[in-house]
């Protein structure tokens, strides 16, 4: 029955002018949302306003949440190893900055107490354990490699 069926679309193939040949399937298009690792950038300022795109980031690679302050003396002496450590690792993950002053509605969100604070963050959600305070290059170093 099956092969009577193949016979009779062939036969009206033909007559329309057609092929009988099937057609082959057409990838499907990613989703409009979906982000390759190249277009996440690296290092980002994170506000209210770009707080779910970088949610959606964490997705795709580990999101580091770095709670910190202008004023604050281990902030400033953490940020140049972040920004080695961040380099070295090729965009391996994306260094989000929130700056507790301009965005103190995140810092309740994650219940941030004391900074600098270091959250990582994967698919979206908290992820690992948090590194509060900076206790030199090394433990930080220690910290990124178990992202």
């Amino acid at each position: 029955m099956n092969r009577s069926l193949a016979v009779a679309a062939t036969a009206v193939a033909v007559l329309l002018g057609g092929a009988a040949v099937p057609a082959a399937a057409a990838p499907a298009p990613a989703p409009a949302s979906a982000a390759t690792t190249t277009d996440i950038p690296s290092v980002v300022d994170v506000t209210s306003a770009n707080y779910a795109q970088v949610m959606q980031w964490s997705h795709t690679k580990p999101v580091v949440l770095d709670f910190t302050a202008d004023w604050c003396y281990w902030c400033q002496k953490q940020k140049p190893y972040l920004q080695k450590y961040n380099t070295e690792d090729n965009g391996a993950w994306v260094w989000a900055r929130v700056d507790v002053d301009d965005n103190p509605d995140l810092s309740r969100k994650y219940g941030v107490r004391g900074i600098p604070a270091l959250l990582n963050i994967q698919n979206g959600q908290e992820a690992g354990s948090r590194l509060v305070g900076f206790d030199g290059p090394t433990s930080l170093r220690t910290w990124l490699n178990r992202l």
